[in-house]
């Protein structure tokens, strides 16, 4: 049972081998000994297994060998050593050699290709090397060229003369050698007209662009009847405007032949005046009909050109119809994604501008309850309020703590109520915050506003605590409540002349919320 197992197991491995002979001596880089060397291929051995009789085959030349049943090993009878039924190969009798495996995967080995310089072991070599060198010369299964083996990509797509080809304007597969054949005969190649210098007009609609084409030149309708002149298309219809005489000069003699046709001849060479056409001599017997016939078939084919025109010209007109239609409809969509965009930036400009406002407010913003508020272009803005412009200022809003209560300061340059005129009038707002839910109301902490002295000597400070039964400590409603502070805040002689508080035309004001019970 052991044995019968054994047998299946082996048979199984050898059949599950990729089949490939055996690696090339000279891939060695040491002298190989015997044991290494396969017996049929004589080449190293790869995915050794061992028969029977002792001796080692490639798995590949092993299946080669016994392919067809048991056959005799040949090595046995060079060595004299022949004796059935062990020196029979047999796959069922076989089993893969994995030790000489191993120490075959640890010889080392090189490239054999030219301008290859990898070096490393038998087992890196299959592994990785063998299959994939970009020096390995492969050949070309379209033109069977010999090429290496990194270059075949480049060979495929851009040298191969066998490689196939889509056109890129009708799709259609052919050979690279054809190319030039297909680009005569191709529907969709894209021609130029020589005459308005179009370009791009596939082959398949050329001839319907001549035919249009406004400076097309082509024969008048006329030429069957003697016009010489050859004009644009698109000034086909004046010709036929202008010379209208002239083509009428030109039909008059056939109308007249049509309306007065020729009387029959007195005699054979015979001449008679005929009514406003000349002499002529009289036709041969048989040749009248003909002859009478000739102005019919030449006015038939004037009208058939005139009724292709006239074909043509609805057709034309019918175009231009259509696309009218379609380009009104597509100003038309133009136009509402126009007023659509426009109201997209206009939403878009409103948020921008409430997200700069934003991040002005965030840059000066503290959570503290002290605020320094910088006033700048001091002069101009007092000017501002005394012209009445710009009366009062507010300054950012600032915080008594992250989720606390939202205040800021407005300030009269030019004074307020009884300091209209003699003082800074600077006053406090109560504001409606997010978080007001959560405070305590009416707002009662102590607030201390200063006029910053510059030199760090004297400020001017005024205090005050709020008054919880006015309006303005109450929880806000609106945006902001009534102001309440100092209209006498500072007399504006003290901002006069080199002014400690005015440097620079810029003040600086400090508002100080005490925190004390929050």
């Amino acid at each position: 049972l052991i044995s019968t197992n054994f047998q299946t197991m082996a048979r199984i491995s050898l059949d599950s081998q990729n089949s490939l002979p055996g690696i090339p001596l000279s891939v060695l880089s040491v002298p190989m000994e015997n044991k290494y060397k396969c017996q049929q291929c004589l080449q190293v051995l790869r995915k050794p297994v061992q028969a029977q009789c002792g001796h080692r085959f490639c798995v590949h030349c092993f299946k080669l060998l016994t392919s067809a049943g048991p056959k005799p090993c040949e090595a046995c009878r060079q060595e004299e050593i022949y004796e059935e039924p062990m020196s029979i190969l047999n796959s069922n009798e076989a089993f893969p050699d994995n030790a000489a495996g191993r120490e075959i995967a640890s010889l080392p080995a090189r490239c054999l290709n030219q301008g290859c310089s990898w070096t490393g072991y038998i087992k890196e070599y299959e592994a990785q090397h063998e299959g994939r060198c970009e020096y390995e010369r492969v050949q070309c299964e379209a033109c069977q060229a010999s090429i290496l083996l990194k270059d075949k990509d480049r060979h495929n797509e851009r040298e191969c003369e066998a490689r196939t080809l889509n056109c890129k304007y009708c799709k259609v597969t052919f050979n690279f050698k054809d190319i030039k054949a297909h680009d005569e005969i191709c529907l969709k190649f894209p021609l130029q007209c020589k005459d308005c210098g179009k370009k791009k007009i596939p082959r398949e609609k050329f001839s319907d662009h001549i035919k249009s084409c406004v400076k097309s030149k082509s024969a008048c309708p006329f030429s069957e009847v003697g016009c010489k002149t050859v004009v644009c298309n698109g000034k086909l219809s004046d010709h036929e405007h202008s010379s209208t005489m002239e083509h009428l000069r030109l039909l008059l003699p056939m109308v007249l032949s049509m309306t007065h046709p020729r009387s029959e001849a007195l005699g054979s060479g015979e001449l008679q005046e005929d009514s406003g056409l000349g002499l002529y001599r009289a036709p041969e017997e048989g040749d009248g009909a003909a002859a009478a016939a000739q102005p019919v078939i030449a006015l038939e084919n004037i009208v058939c050109v005139l009724n292709r025109e006239v074909e043509r010209s609805s057709l034309t007109l019918e175009a231009f119809a259509h696309q009218h239609r379609l380009d009104q409809e597509k100003i038309e969509n133009l136009s509402n994604r126009v007023r659509q965009l426009e109201r997209t930036v206009t939403m878009r400009d409103l948020q921008l501008s409430e997200t700069e406002q934003l991040v002005r407010e965030l840059q000066n913003c503290t959570y503290d309850g002290i605020f320094v508020w910088k006033i700048t272009d001091f002069s101009r803005r007092r000017q501002e309020a005394v012209a009445g412009r710009t009366p009062a200022m507010f300054s950012p809003a600032f915080y008594s703590s992250k989720y606390g209560y939202k205040m800021c300061l407005r300030l009269y340059l030019n004074g307020d109520g009884t300091g209209r005129g003699t003082h800074l009038s600077l006053f406090f707002v109560v504001m409606k915050g997010k978080c007001d839910a959560l405070l305590k109301w009416p707002f009662s902490q102590k607030v201390t506003l200063m006029l910053l002295d510059q030199n760090n000597r004297e400020h001017i400070i005024d205090a005050f605590r709020p008054d919880i039964s006015s309006t303005s400590f109450q929880r806000p409603i609106s945006e902001m409540n009534i102001a309440s502070g100092c209209p006498l805040f500072c007399p504006l002689a003290k901002l006069a002349g080199k002014s400690p508080y005015l440097r620079d035309d810029t003040i600086f004001i400090k508002a100080i919320v005490d925190l004390t019970g929050l």
